[in-house]
């Protein structure tokens, strides 16, 4: 469907950056129906999240869930057109994801159960050169637009589509339940984006288009984007506006973006025997202490015969904390989701649900979704391979992947360095009497490879008369642990006790940590609906009512809008030449229209959109380009009118050649006159709305 058009250049991560190892279980595998030079038709998500109003909508909570749906534009990348027969099963799923990063950790936070089943397809410029053709195909280099509120409410339930063959019943087997502001949507925990709960996280979405035909000549690996978002609250979502990860990155699921920040993050692909792609994400950190903690992400892009088990040989490592998260379905989806079990065995460790034989709607790692997996060992990293256990039957049971695994031999705790104030053994932040006695208490015990004896203050491995000395010899110092503090105002403090930092509003990142891991949040600019700005933090802005315009913005340059200002002729804002912001989500529609005969074929298509007036003093004769080219924009439509409000003399719905525009803006030239009196009047195509720039020239 044409709509807000979303233009953003996609970002290719580059693979050698990331260390991206791609391997194929079955070493035959060839793409079905794959002819010489020929691609087929291919469909990816071009652009998602938007700039109509970020064209993220949010519909309301129920029992601690946010529902929420995003804008997505497809692109047909291939050499053939794609189906999109409406009312079949000839014509594209769109599904949705969100993901957050918080403390090193990437971890799916939201899914869409019942996805949107599209309808129609207009072949819109703007991702290629377009072949145009009707609504029952995509053509070759076209786009179709989804806006939020058409991605909302699915009717698709994920258990009906086969992620690797893009083939599914219609009608569908099921209709999705529960409450109607979430039911259908993208749901997240409430918990998980507030920000007063998260500080220093970022957030992804991620949409997914699977098509039959396309599936067939195995173009499904490119099917998913992402891009990162912010929240300014539960309720207000919102893309960011400058490049890299904020922008949507074509082809190219969420898990991306983990290995785009973290350097140390290794990523691997395996395709499942004939069948999907899977992805693997480990980061290994050193915790300083002898013990190293493991976090795998495990991704199933497309495969149909999921994933019911993991294991992880582990050497002669020993194991604690061992965890698991999964992602929960909703709205009525039939599968399970009671979380897999682990178990630790000499020499591995494994987390496993049910197989097909004992529930065929266990939770297993579907297409579409990511599982966590994380571990604490004594032993660094190494590469080696894990074990997918493979859900349903038909094939091989089982893959293998490389990544980082716990070395063969656990390191000696002693051979360790002793790290900061030893000598406080009772850990309570002061060397005193406490921990003579500690020490005392563990008179003579010697450390036998696997630990470090409570007690051992001068790193010999045995706690003797060497400790207590070395305990006398510090005797009164102050060991309070230390770590790095985020200030209420933006900014870190490294080295500061919890006390410290808490006493001055700031929040304590962990002992040992730095202020380089602690990722603290920065000030930006918060605009507020009188166009006022302040350069405050995101939490103090959404407190405030205002919409926070990210991180490291300023209000020199962000704009912000006059809410209501110039909604009608008789009170317009005054245009200057150059830059004119503006905003139309809080207007009201003016009354006539315009007269769409003068600019027929430009797509002005006004429908009783909300509008905004300026009024402009010609400062000399001439010809005058007025524009609503603004890469940050919406799809706008615009007319001018002359002397007064009723004298209209141009419009335009769609223009082209501009540079750094959205897809779809306005442009007028017009011969005018010294000291005349002109009205420019902004509104949308079929009524959309959204912030903007008028520039004058």
């Amino acid at each position: 469907m044409r709509g807000t058009t979303l233009l953003i250049t996609a970002a290719t991560v580059a693979t050698a950056t990331i260390g991206i190892i791609a391997v194929n279980s079955d070493a035959g595998r060839k793409k079905s129906n794959q002819r010489l030079n020929v691609i087929g038709p291919d469909v990816v998500a071009w652009t998602i999240g938007g700039q109509n109003s970020a064209d993220i909508d949010y519909y309301g909570s129920f029992e601690g869930i946010g529902g929420y749906a995003i804008a997505t534009q497809s692109c047909n990348w291939g050499d053939e057109e794609l189906d999109w027969y409406g009312g079949t099963n000839q014509s594209p799923i769109i599904m949705q994801n969100m993901f957050r990063l918080k403390n090193g950790r990437f971890e799916q936070i939201g899914l869409q159960a019942f996805m949107k089943h599209s309808f129609c397809a207009l072949s819109e410029p703007g991702c290629g050169s377009c072949q145009s053709t009707n609504c029952d195909t995509l053509g070759i280099g076209c786009a179709d637009t989804y806006w939020a509120g058409l991605n909302s409410n699915g009717e698709c339930p994920r258990s009906d589509v086969n992620g690797f063959t893009g083939e599914y019943p219609y009608p569908f087997t099921l209709n999705s339940t529960g409450n109607s502001s979430i039911k259908g949507n993208l749901q997240v925990l409430n918990a998980d984006v507030d920000p007063a709960l998260n500080a220093g996280a970022r957030y992804f979405i991620e949409a997914q288009y699977v098509a039959q035909d396309d599936q067939q000549f195995g173009n499904g690996d490119n099917n998913a984007s992402y891009r990162e978002i912010g929240f300014n609250s539960i309720s207000d979502p919102y893309v960011l506006n400058n490049d890299g990860a904020s922008e949507t990155v074509a082809g190219e699921p969420a898990i991306r973006a983990w290995a785009s920040i973290d350097p140390s993050v290794r990523l691997t692909e395996i395709h499942l025997p004939d069948d999907g792609k899977v992805i693997i994400g480990a980061k290994v950190s050193d915790n300083g202490d002898g013990t190293y903690l493991y976090e795998y992400a495990i991704h199933n892009l497309n495969s149909h015969r999921s994933i019911q088990s993991v294991t992880i040989p582990t050497g002669d490592a020993i194991l604690s904390d061992v965890g698991f998260k999964d992602i929960d379905y909703n709205s009525g989806e039939l599968y399970d989701g009671t979380d897999w079990q682990s178990s630790v065995v000499p020499g591995s460790v494994s987390w496993y649900g049910p197989t097909f034989e004992q529930n065929e709607n266990g939770n297993a790692l579907r297409w579409g979704t990511m599982y966590n997996f994380s571990f604490t060992a004594t032993a660094p990293q190494e590469y080696g391979e894990i074990t997918l256990g493979i859900f349903r039957p038909g094939g091989d049971p089982s893959a293998t992947a490389s990544t980082f695994i716990p070395s063969g031999a656990a390191i000696d705790p002693c051979d360790l360095p002793l790290g900061d104030c030893p000598e406080d053994v009772d850990d309570d932040g002061m060397v005193a009497v406490g921990d003579i006695l500690a020490a005392v208490g563990n008179w003579g015990d010697c450390g036998d490879g696997t630990y470090r004896p409570l007690g051992d203050v001068d790193g010999d491995c045995c706690v003797t008369v060497g400790d207590l000395l070395t305990i006398i010899g510090v005797w009164g110092n102050d060991c309070t642990p230390v770590g790095a503090c985020c200030l209420p105002g933006g900014g870190c403090s490294d080295a500061v006790t919890e006390a410290t930092c808490i006493a001055a509003g700031g929040d304590y990142s962990g002992d040992d940590v730095s202020c380089v891991q602690a990722n603290c949040p920065e000030p930006g600019a918060c605009c507020f609906d009188d166009g006022s700005c302040i350069f405050i933090m995101q939490t103090e802005c959404s407190g405030l009512g205002g919409g926070f315009q990210g991180e490291g913005t300023n209000c020199k340059t962000a704009n912000c809008p006059v809410a209501g200002a110039g909604d009608e002729c008789s009170s317009p804002l005054i245009a200057v030449n150059g830059a004119n912001p503006f905003e139309t989500n809080t207007a009201t529609p003016s009354s006539p229209e315009p007269d769409e005969s003068q600019c027929s074929g430009t797509y002005l298509d006004w429908n009783n959109s909300q509008d905004i007036w300026f009024l402009y003093v010609a400062g000399q004769s001439g010809s005058v380009h007025f524009t609503t080219c603004d890469a940050g924009s919406y799809d706008t439509s615009m007319a001018l009118y002359e002397g007064s409000c009723d004298n209209q003399v141009a419009c335009n719905g769609d223009s082209d050649g501009g540079s750094n525009c959205q897809a779809y803006y306005s442009a007028i030239d017009y011969n005018v006159q010294a000291g005349s009196t002109y009205y420019i009047r902004i509104g949308g195509w079929q009524a959309a709305t959204g912030q903007g720039t008028l520039t004058i020239e």
